[in-house]
């Protein structure tokens, strides 16, 4: 690194670009180990081969052993180099090797719901006090902009309580609707504040969005797997369900969907187009514009729930749906509470054509969101402290993915298979064929942790021997071991099969 008198422009170039990357992108630490791992995709470092010594990449970078030693901790981490006492370190693996993806689901015919009991039951263990909750896909407290949002809060009881303490009715707090308008634009969707509703959550803009579109008895589509709470919505409202063939990595068939529309009356279609839960699965551009094609040639509608949209670790994805939605047959639905705080339950959806029967059903059931949660996530859009965050949040689910991807390739049994998400913060683990999700979820129970077993993602049994897993949390050893003692308890359940 530059000495305290030396001018940026005496540094060789190299060196300037890194310390200009590191400002940009994050710690320099960070940096070092990703022109490593370039250099080991590339071919530079074969497999079993030695990398430069600490102190040889040091001299080398003009940086600190301890800067080395954490790119080297971040990598190794990562499962790309492995340290060998009194050696040095060596690849372990290119960044290129990944583990096997799961297969492609078959989906199923039109069925009624009947795991709502065993939804709910499993909703209820992840509840329960653990010491490493892998469960519930929210992100962990420490991930969250906590303090940040409580000045928010205090300052606006302080200085706006008129807008505070009022309702704020249908279609919900001004101010907030012109930021989102505003975001939608960087997914190319050109909407105005009026046709926004803000709603409790993203849950309330899908349901809002179901109930002015179906009545009981109609069918709609969703992928297999899907969400847990498309199943719960449809049983409450009465709604048949029919799964699509879906790819883990692809999103749902456009060709399977074709097929089922076909052969059945289905109302409307139900997905996630970016970092699907529980796949991680994200619809490219061109299936997008094929599926709004599809529904616009049988005028039917497609309700979006884009959650998890803007977690993505890159600059890809950028379209969802709505972006080649112009007869307003898409209503998108999203929320704050997969990136700001789950319990401010601020959602909203853009619902096309279907505007003032969402306002309706809205007003004559909740009558208003409430008025603070609003007001605080306007506060903080405006302030600008959102996209800092937002790029926090994604630099750390991106590490933390590749940290846990690893983690189970080396602890579970052969055979296990994954997703391999760009985007969101859960993992879709395919376990050996015959071990039940159930037993699974049993012994991490007993063992003080939470899992989400892949039977509540599907009306069928396609998915029995599947796990979701969650890993929006800070990773560290407690996480590292809770891994291995899950990846003992699959082998375990895997050999006595055997």
């Amino acid at each position: 690194m530059a000495k305290p008198n030396q001018h940026p422009a005496a540094l060789p170039i190299k060196q300037l670009a890194i310390n200009q990357s590191a400002l940009v992108e994050g710690h320099l630490y960070e940096v070092i180990a990703q022109e490593l791992s370039q250099d080991i995709e590339q071919g530079l470092y074969k497999v079993g081969q030695k990398v430069p010594s600490v102190r040889k990449l040091s001299s080398k970078r003009g940086v600190s052993i301890s800067t080395v030693n954490q790119a080297y901790s971040l990598l190794e981490d990562r499962g790309i180099i492995q340290a060998k006492p009194q050696s040095g370190y060596f690849v372990k693996r290119s960044p290129k090797e990944s583990a096997p993806l799961p297969p492609i689901s078959i989906g199923d015919a039109p069925t009624n719901i009947t795991k709502g009991h065993l939804i709910k039951q499993i909703l209820a263990s992840c509840q329960l006090p653990s010491t490493v909750n892998f469960g519930a896909a929210i992100p962990d407290e420490a991930l969250l902009p906590v303090r940040s949002m409580q000045t928010h809060l205090q300052k606006l009881t302080r200085f706006n309580a008129s807008d505070v303490f009022n309702y704020q009715f249908s279609p919900g707090y001004e101010p907030l609707r012109q930021q989102i308008a505003q975001r939608m634009r960087n997914s190319g969707v050109r909407c105005h504040h009026d046709e926004v509703v803000i709603t409790q959550g993203c849950t309330e803009a899908l349901n809002l969005c179901l109930r002015a579109n179906t009545r009981r008895g109609d069918t709609i589509a969703v992928e297999s797997p899907c969400y847990y709470g498309f199943l719960q919505i449809a049983e409450v409202l009465g709604l048949k369900v029919i799964e699509i063939p879906t790819d883990p990595n692809a999103g749902m068939s456009i060709e399977a969907l074709k097929l089922a529309l076909q052969e059945w009356e289905i109302k409307l279609v139900l997905l996630n187009t970016r970092f699907s839960n529980p796949t991680g699965s994200t619809l490219s551009k061109s299936k997008q514009q094929q599926l709004v094609e599809l529904i616009n040639q049988h005028k039917i509608k497609a309700i979006e729930d884009d959650i998890y949209g803007e977690l993505g670790y890159d600059n890809q994805n950028q379209t969802v749906l709505k972006t080649f939605d112009t007869q307003g047959r898409v209503l998108y639905c999203s929320s704050f509470t997969k990136t700001v705080a789950p319990g401010l339950r601020v959602g909203w959806c853009i619902p096309g054509e279907s505007l003032e029967q969402v306002i309706n059903l809205q007003t004559f059931n909740t009558l208003a969101v409430a008025s603070l949660p609003q007001c605080a996530m306007a506060s903080f859009l405006q302030n600008g402290h959102y996209d800092k965050h937002l790029r926090q949040l994604q630099r750390h689910a991106r590490e933390n993915c590749a940290f846990f991807i690893n983690s189970i390739m080396a602890s579970f049994p052969e055979g296990t298979r994954l997703s391999q998400p760009s985007g969101g913060f859960v993992l879709w683990v395919c376990l050996p064929e015959k071990v039940s999700a159930l037993d699974v979820q049993y012994q991490a129970q007993k063992n003080d942790m939470a899992i989400m077993p892949g039977s509540v993602c599907s009306n069928t049994n396609h998915f029995d021997h599947y796990i979701r897993i969650n890993y929006a949390m800070p990773w560290n050893d407690k996480v590292k071991s809770a891994i291995e003692v899950l990846g003992e308890i699959v082998c375990k359940l895997s050999n006595n099969i055997k």
